[in-house]
């Protein structure tokens, strides 16, 4: 029987491992991404970073994703900025069920950060700055087409970076195009020898699939809104 139990338990580990590992591979064909490691071009579009961190004195991690989709797939009786919101509440919901939030969410203390999970909680939000969801993304900075979260741990210092969700209208050709964008900066000093989370293989291919899954989900959401 322990054998049995065994047997099955790697058949089911390895199984699982396969399906992520294919459904990330197909993921990353969908969605345009970069990553860059490294000092912080001055190119960057994220707005609150402090200005040392685009200085070599620092080491960052800065990873992107965006999918675009046309203007007219979305609904015509909503400015673009209202979606814009409606997808932030949508996939901020989302992500307080992943394995990541929910790791979050047993280290939270304060009841603010407690409360900060909850589905009444986040559908309630403009993403003013001060907001704060899922316990460590505290809005920063707001703008029409943008929300800068700084990614603050309580008691972790070694977590210091931004998580940035944004849109932008473009028109490609003929055609009005809304580009949806996602993300993520960490940095820590270059002299620095600990590791923060997105040097860790693992934790780096979760973040990726996450976010590229939020992405391309999220633009799919407002799609069948129409």
């Amino acid at each position: 029987m322990l054998r049995f139990i065994v047997t099955a338990t790697a058949i089911i580990t390895s199984s699982s491992a396969i399906y992520f590992y294919i459904f990330h591979t197909q993921l990353s064909k969908r969605i345009a991404h970069t990553t860059h490691n490294g000092t912080l071009q001055k190119t960057s579009n994220i707005e609150s970073i402090p200005d040392p961190i685009f200085t070599p004195e620092f080491f960052t991690i800065h990873e992107s994703a965006t999918k675009s989709t046309p203007r007219a797939t979305l609904p015509q009786d909503h400015d673009p900025a209202i979606l814009f919101t409606r997808l932030l509440r949508r996939n901020m919901t989302a992500f307080s069920r992943f394995p990541q939030a929910l790791m979050l969410a047993l280290v939270s203390k304060t009841p603010e950060q407690k409360a900060s999970f909850t589905r009444a909680h986040i559908a309630a939000l403009d993403f003013e700055v001060g907001d704060l969801v899922c316990g460590v993304y505290r809005v920063k900075l707001r703008r029409r087409d943008r929300v800068e979260f700084e990614i603050k741990m309580q008691g972790v210092d070694y977590v210091e970076g931004r998580l940035v969700l944004s849109f932008a209208e473009r028109v490609e050709g003929d055609v009005e195009q809304i580009v949806f964008c996602s993300e993520t900066c960490m940095w820590k000093r270059a002299d620095e020898t600990r590791k923060m989370p997105l040097e860790r293989w693992a934790v780096r291919w979760m973040h990726e699939t996450a976010a590229w899954w939020l992405v391309e989900s999220g633009v799919k959401y407002l799609v069948d809104l129409e």
